[in-house]
């Protein structure tokens, strides 16, 4: 590190123009602490006096630029150097004169220093012409003593001047060259130190005028030693330097020291003095030095600002230039260049990679404008070839062809360890001197900006290099330092800023994969244009040697600076101790990086900075650079260096590092690179490794051949070799230590491909880039196999299973297979054998599907031959092997069918058997492979499309299929009949173990409220109509019906019957199971019965079934079974599975039904009590919208009773919804004396039973049409069809044509179907096969041409039936038996109210007539009966001791007050027995005349309170209405009804009649009463 102006190469840094070579190159490569430099004049030797208070607040921190076009920029920290000026010169360890102690007596001088103890200032500098190599300081401080204001104004002040005059920077300068001289910009300040006991100690910072203006503090006891306006020294210099414009920064500052601080042969003499002097807090000495630091920051920022304004000015200048003659890049780029190591040494860092971006932009412009224009290039020439490289390329190639004695001499080599290098080479002298070749020019580029991106990246070997250079010298003292490196190097502590920005590292390795393959190839042309310009021609292997060596070395040297501890796996493979090239170690076995001994915090190397532009941004997203600005320009914004934490994002939470896969991506990148170096290398040496030596052996033999794994070959290769001369070593120009080392040997070169490839598969693998993983670690699996270590290959293949998939599989991967396979099978690992085998049998079957579709025309043997055929996997022999080698699995495997078969595909038409129940389906598919194998069995499973159904049938094959190569048919039996639509749900091969499976449909999977995942029903998808397989049987099959029972008798348990027709089959045994499928439904089949037929129930062996034998053919018989509910439910749905067992072998039937039971009509009744008999009306009505038509009513006498009802109807009787039918029956008692009726214990109450004989219109019509319907296809062509087509027709007409149509064909006997559209015929007909489908169809529409009515008789004509008459319905009709209960009543009371004619009565004799205002006399007659209730019941609620006893009772006349006056009684108590009548007369007087009801009566029993009641209660009075209410009465008024006519009483009247017309013409006379 150069102790003086050792700063780094910021805008304007002055050179030393005699320095060495050597050093020259070490500032200005760039590779510096990166500090701005600030001279200071110090005639009076007062730096060490204040040196540790700047140290102490170095490096500056929280700057902020701005420039006029640029944003924002935020500087966290800034270092400084602080060099002297060319007059302090010192002797180490001695500041001045004055500072020197005093000698002994003797006065002997100390010794003279030695040149390494005196730090020489710069010389008088020559000033470069061009301003990016110069390098001058950015503010200028004069360090004054100035212990009196007499010593100020004689000597101090003069000397200011002489300096400030010196050195006033061009920016203030006003001569017309000052805009040029901005590069060299600086500020000056003026820094007066107060020693203590001195008069300047004892003056205050400033007088009482000035303090406020200056914002000092003033002493307060120094206002009475000094006077108004005199000044103090600090004024005086502020006075006298400062300029006086607003905008003009102050330069003139002031510390004191204390006492302590300062020698004692610097203090005055004692009595020099005569003022005490001034103190100052610990608190306003820190406010003086943040004062004397906020000036700091704002001299070096207006440099900086006035530094960089004019370099962007001379850039456009020269930009506005580059087509005028004599423009040139190289100049050009030392110039801009200069910007960006301005950039650099204040901590812009992105800018300063902005810059080295443009340029490489505007390098590959002159190249490209070179390459094609020849010399004549605009901008200057860039050399092809660089003369150092042909050199060295020429020794190298003299010395391999010379004796064995220069063998012994060091090889020559044409790179280090670190070929991409900024000091390699004095780069800068070549880029001004226009001697430099694209390569130099590109490597030095790239070197740049790998510099500014690990210092970006914050990489251990940037802070490490840095470090180093700014260790001090041996020999140096504390002063001769950078003043802010003083705890470099202290202590070995770990930092906590030293935290790499893993993004930036990434960048830098994405950037230097593309750098260094395309350097490659420059490298190569620069070679072959060397010798060609020295017409020399290098051998083709010594410069691919070359160039791998150098592409070896220079991706080492990336995987090295990039080397961080947050990936582990990042480990150099450079021996750091002692710097020699080591061998690879795999992840795991690494040796530990070796760390720095002494802190590095980040902020102590680097000058960072944070922009504003940097918040809100994500850490994740693209480097910052790579956003454009609003100028156009690629700004390079990075705040990686920043300590707070970015807005809007959490920084509490440790988080995953940022960049972590990105870097290991990059570097595995970089990896493969070096592997495939490698290759290459071992290819010239007649090695192949991985996979270039496993498939050239299986191109040749078409299988797995043994692999040579000792390296020696076979001859025949060797033969060529004989007759040519000794060729150059394959070796020669390799010199990258551990690509030599590689390829010392075949072992060591699979060992290093090993590591390597391991080290790749642990970066993708923290990459997350699994598919990569996957790429290398079959390379992996391909090494292990070629070297015998099938334990290790099979994991490796093992590892690679995702994949495993049949897009598109390539030889590679295929052969990859096959390996695995070899590799399990001799490991014993049949399970996983058997799998490898199962997915190579699919990348072959994969492979023959794509080449069928691509080429159908090309057969396979042809294909095989094309040459870009990769596809092509020869698997003969692996089926076969498969189908056997699976019988030693402990269980079946099931693999998909279709990556091993093609065409798979079921027909969707049945067929029947022809002597038998049951279908068939025929399965095809497709066997691509060329072994010939054997399939156990072939299965399909069929799940019903129907939720209702809800049954499962399968069919298979009854003999093992061979399959041979092509498209194969077999027929799949099924003995179940069942109709419904079916899908195919899964379809079986069964080969020993192995179980193809194929599935049509993919399941998809529901998520219940429970959060529960399951499968969903087949049934529920929603298939297409071509995938549905419509499945009915045999019109001769076994069929059975299931409804409800005829009879139902309301008071008993309801049943169904259940007809079961056998058909053709003679039915040995059949067990038939009834499931209830309704909630709440028990079926009792232990009491079930057979109701027709021969066939009687043999056995209920368990709930639900029930079994019968011996059941001829063309038999039916019906079997009644009994049923329970829990609840009610409107219909029952039961599913009826018979298992019978005939001569053709065992079969099923299945089938589901759903009834409804509710009953269809609704019966009330209204009774009326007589004195001798009952009459009950019966009202039947409906109970829905279908009419019903009744066939019979009766009421069935009992015992006790009598019934008469009307005469029997001829003809049925319609009950629609509104036209109910009533029928009235008459019923009495029958005869019996009183007293036997009265001594029976039995009550009188009995039931008699209401019969109705129906039939249902829906049920019936629909019947006899579909009977209509069959019999037409039972003798059709089409009879074969019967059953599905009638299930069919039946359905369509019950839900689509006759729900409206019901009340309509009631009243005129006729359905009109519609026309075969109209039905729907179009998804039954699809269902068939297509030689069926076109006669079906038209069978189908003629018939429904001549039926589109149907007549439906009540009484059809069976001997002569008409066309398109149905006849009458087959099924018995339905008949409803209803339990009528007889009411009873205690008491029935027989009241009458009679007219009487009397003297003076105004009734007329002959007539109803009343005069109104007449009395009109009447008898009231009453007498009751207690026959109609039970005598038991009848004493106990009458409180009698005796039935024949009399009951007290009273009755009430209730008239309408309106109408009649009531004169007499109206309520009145009587007493009378059974059948004792008593009269009572009853006055009425008419009120209004008209037509006048007579009043009614009421009469109810008064019962006396028993004795318990009168004890307890004392009186009769509330309980009388209790008890009468217990005895119920019933009153039989016969004059209920009857009504008289009132006629005013008015005999004559005589009426006067005036002038006609006019009003009032008319007048009442007179009148005459009818009395």
């Amino acid at each position: 590190m150069n102790t003086v102006g050792n700063g780094a190469p910021g805008l304007g840094a002055a050179e030393d123009v005699s320095r060495q070579t050597h050093s020259y190159a070490g500032v200005m490569d760039g590779s510096s602490s990166s500090k701005v430099t600030v001279e200071y004049h110090d005639p009076s030797g007062l730096f060490p006096l204040v040196h540790e208070q700047l140290a102490a607040r170095f490096p500056l921190r929280n700057l902020h630029w701005k420039s006029p076009n640029r944003p924002l920029r935020s500087i966290d920290s800034l270092h400084v150097d602080l060099v002297p000026s060319k007059d302090s010169v010192h002797i180490a360890g001695v500041t001045s004169p004055g500072l020197v102690p005093p000698e002994g007596p003797s006065g002997a001088s100390s010794p003279a220093p030695t040149s390494t103890e005196i730090i020489r200032p710069p010389a008088k500098e020559r000033r470069h012409q061009i301003p990016g190599l110069r390098q001058t300081p950015y503010l200028k401080i004069y360090l004054l003593r100035c212990d009196d204001s007499d010593t100020y104004k004689s000597a101090a002040r003069k000397q200011l001047r002489e300096w400030v005059k010196t050195n006033t920077p061009p920016s203030q300068s006003s001569s017309s060259s000052s805009t040029q001289e901005n590069h060299d910009a600086f500020e000056w300040m003026i820094l007066h130190v107060v020693i203590p006991d001195t008069s300047a100690a004892s003056q205050p910072r400033g007088s009482t005028t000035s303090s406020t203006t200056t914002g000092e503090k003033e002493k307060s006891n120094s206002t009475s030693r000094w006077a108004r306006g005199t000044s103090t020294i600090l004024e005086k210099i502020r006075a006298d330097f400062n300029v006086s414009s607003k905008s003009a920064p102050d330069r003139v500052a002031q510390i004191r020291l204390q006492k302590d601080a300062v020698p004692p042969h610097m203090l005055p003499t004692a009595g020099s003095v005569t003022s005490p002097p001034l103190t100052e807090s610990p608190q306003e000495q820190e406010r003086v030095w943040n004062e004397i630091i906020a000036k700091f920051k704002t001299l070096i920022l207006t440099t900086f600002g006035l530094r960089v304004s004019q370099y962007e000015e001379d850039l456009r200048e020269k930009e506005s230039q580059r087509a005028l003659p004599g423009w040139n890049f190289c100049t050009f780029f030392i110039l801009k260049e200069g910007l960006a190591r301005g950039f650099e040494s204040v901590g812009l860092v992105e800018d300063a990679l902005l810059g080295y971006d443009e340029l490489s932009i505007g390098l590959d412009t002159i190249v490209r404008d070179q390459a094609s224009d020849g010399s004549q290039t605009q901008g200057g020439i860039i050399l092809s070839y660089s003369d150092d490289l042909y050199e060295k390329t020429s020794k190298l190639l003299k010395r391999s062809q010379s004796g064995n004695g220069a063998r012994k001499e060091p090889q020559p080599q044409i790179h280090d360890a670190k070929p991409i290098n900024s000091q390699k080479k004095n780069y800068r002298d070549l880029i001004l001197s226009n001697n430099i070749s694209a390569f130099d020019f590109r490597c030095y580029i790239f070197a740049r900006q790998m510099t500014l991106l690990l210092r970006l990246g914050n990489a251990r070997s940037a802070r490490s290099d840095l470090a180093a250079k700014l260790q001090p010298r041996p020999n140096a003292r504390m002063m001769q330092r950078s003043v802010d490196d003083v705890a470099v190097g202290t202590k070995s502590s770990p930092s906590t800023n030293d935290t790499e920005d893993l993004l930036s590292l990434a960048e830098l390795c994405s950037r230097a994969l593309n750098f260094i393959t395309f350097a490659g190839r420059l490298l190569r042309d620069d070679l072959l244009n060397g010798a060609k310009e020295h017409e020399l021609e290098f051998p083709n292997p010594l410069i691919e040697n070359l160039v791998r060596s150098w592409i070896y070395a220079a991706i080492q040297q990336i995987i090295d600076e990039t080397a961080t501890s947050s990936l582990p796996i990042s480990k150099t493979l450079k021996d750091a101790a002692s710097g020699s090239s080591g061998k690879m170690l795999s992840f795991g076995s690494h040796v530990e990086e070796q760390k720095l001994s002494f802190a590095e915090p980040k902020t102590m190397i680097h000058p960072s900075r944070s922009s504003s532009l940097n918040y809100g941004r994500s850490a994740s997203a693209e480097p910052p650079y790579a956003a454009p600005t609003t100028s156009g320009q690629v700004v390079y914004e990075n705040g990686q260096y920043q300590d707070r934490p970015t807005l809007g994002h959490e920084s509490a939470l440790p988080k995953a590092k940022s960049g972590v896969q990105e870097l290991a991506g990059t570097r595995a990148q970089l990896y493969i690179v070096q592997r495939r170096i490698l290759e290459s290398a071992g290819k010239a040496l007649g090695w192949t490794i991985g996979w270039a030596a496993v498939l050239l052996s299986v191109r040749e033999n078409e299988q797995l051949s043994e692999v040579d794994l000792d390296g020696t070959g076979s001859g025949e290769d060797e033969e060529p070799t004989k007759d040519k001369p000794p060729a150059l070593s394959p070796t020669l120009g390799l010199s990258a230590a551990a690509l030599v080392d590689a390829v010392s040997s075949l072992d060591q070169f699979r060992q290093f491909y090993e590591v390597l490839s391991d080290l790749i598969v642990k970066h993708y693998r923290a990459a997350g880039q699994s598919k990569s993983e996957e790429s290398v670690l079959g390379d992996l699996a391909a090494l292990k196999f070629e070297l015998g270590d099938f334990a290790a290959a099979a994991m490796y293949f093992g590892r690679r299973e995702n994949m495993y998939v049949d897009h598109r599989w390539n030889f590679v991967e295929a052969t990859m297979l096959r390996m695995h396979s070899q590799c399990l099978k001799k490991l014993n690992r049949k399970d996983e054998y058997v799998r490898t085998l199962l997915d190579l049998l699919a990348k072959s079957t994969a492979s023959r599907k794509s080449l069928r579709t691509k080429s159908p025309r090309i057969s396979l043997s042809e294909s095989s031959t094309v040459w870009f055929n990769d596809d092509n996997v020869n698997t003969t022999g692996l089926f076969t092997e498969l189908i056997t080698f699976s019988e030693q699995l402990p269980k079946d495997r099931t693999v998909p069918m279709t990556k091993y078969f093609d065409d798979i595909h079921i027909e969707p038409y049945v067929r029947h058997f022809d002597n038998k129940d049951g279908f068939q389906l025929r399965l095809q598919f497709r066997h691509v492979l060329e072994d010939e194998i054997e399939i156990r069995q072939a299965k399909v499973h069929l799940v019903s499309a129907d939720p209702a159904q809800g049954k499962e049938i399968w069919l298979e094959t009854s003999e093992p299929l061979h399959l041979k190569k092509g498209l194969y048919r077999t027929w799949l039996h099924s003995n179940i009949n069942t109709t419904g639509p079916y899908m195919v749900d899964r379809i079986l091969l069964e080969a020993n173990r192995i179980i193809f499976l194929h599935e049509p449909f993919i399941k998809a999977e529901a998520i219940t409220p429970l959060g529960i995942t399951t499968s969903v029903s087949a049934a529920s998808l929603k298939a297409a109509k071509k995938a549905r397989i419509l499945c009915f049987p045999r019109m001769e099959a076994l069929q059975t019906r299931l409804y409800l029972s005829h009879y139902i008798h309301i008071d008993r348990r309801r049943s169904v019957d259940i007809e079961l027709l056998s058909g053709w089959n003679e039915i040995k045994r059949a067990e038939v199971r009834l499931r209830a499928a309704s909630a709440g439904l028990r079926l009792r089949t232990g009491d079930a019965t057979a109701t027709s037929g021969e066939i009687k129930i043999q056995d209920t062996p368990s709930p639900g079934v029930f079994s019968i034998v011996d059941m001829s053919a063309d038999s039916n018989a019906t079997f009644q079974i009994p049923y329970e509910l829990e609840t009610i439910l409107p219909e029952l749905t039961i599913k009826v599975e018979v298992e019978y067992f005939t001569e053709n072998g065992q079969f099923q039937y299945h089938s589901s039904f759903t009834i409804p039971i509710e009953l269809p009509l609704d019966v009330n009744v209204h009774d009326h009590f007589k004195n001798d008999s009952l009459y009950s009306k019966f009202n039947i009505k409906t109970s829905s919208n279908m009419p019903l038509e009744i066939l019979d009513v009766g009421l069935d006498g009992s015992e006790e009773f009598d019934v008469f009802g009307p005469r029997r109807a001829q003809k049925s009787i319609m009950v629609f919804p509104k036209q109910p039918v009533s029928v009235t029956y008459k019923i009495t008692k029958k005869s019996a004396s009183l007293a036997m009726r009265r001594k029976s214990q039995a009550p009188s109450g009995g039931s008699l039973a209401l019969s109705v004989e129906y039939r249902c219109m829906n049920e019936d019509i629909l019947e006899r049409v579909r009977e209509l319907f069959a019999s037409a296809v039972e003798n059709s062509p089409v009879h074969r069809l019967a059953r599905l087509l009638i299930a069919t027709f039946a359905d369509r007409l019950e839900h689509r044509v006759l729900p409206h149509q019901f009340e309509k064909i009631a009243l005129l006997d006729k359905v009109d179907l519609g026309s075969f559209d109209d039905i729907g015929w179009s998804d039954c007909i699809d269902s068939l096969p297509h030689i069926i489908r076109e006669d079906t169809q038209t069978w189908l529409r003629k018939w429904h041409e001549a039926h589109r009515a149907i007549i439906l008789p009540s009484t059809p004509d069976l001997k002569l039936p008409i066309p398109g008459t149905a006849p009458p319905s087959s099924r018995p009709p339905r008949q409803i038996v209803i339990t009528v209960s007889i009411p009873q009543t205690h008491i029935l009371h027989t009241a009458s109210l009679t007219l009487k004619p009397s003297e003076h009565s105004s009734l007329s004799a002959s007539t109803t007539i009343a005069v109104a205002g007449q009395p009109v006399m009447t008898e009231l007659s009453i007498k009751h009966t207690r026959r109609w209730g039970s005598p038991d019941t009848f004493i106990k609620a009458a409180g009698l001791s005796s039935p024949e006893d009399a009951i007290e009772f009273v009755y009430s006349i209730e008239a309408n007050p309106e109408y009649w006056l009531v004169a007499g009684q109206r309520r009145a108590h009587f007493t009378a027995k059974e059948d004792e009548q008593r009269t009572f007369p009853i006055l009425l007087v008419p009120l209004n005349p008209g037509y006048i009801l007579l009043p009614n009566v009421e009469i109810r029993a008064r019962i006396p309170p028993k004795p318990e009641q009168q004890r307890q209660g004392g009186g009769t009075g509330g309980d009388d209405d209790v008890e009468g209410e217990q005895l119920n009465c019933e009153t039989d008024y016969l004059s209920n009804g009857e009504c008289i006519m009132v006629v005013p009483d008015m005999r004559s009247a005589t009426v006067g009649i005036g002038d006609m017309g006019r009003a009032g013409s008319t007048i009442w006379l007179e009148s005459e009463s009818r009395v």
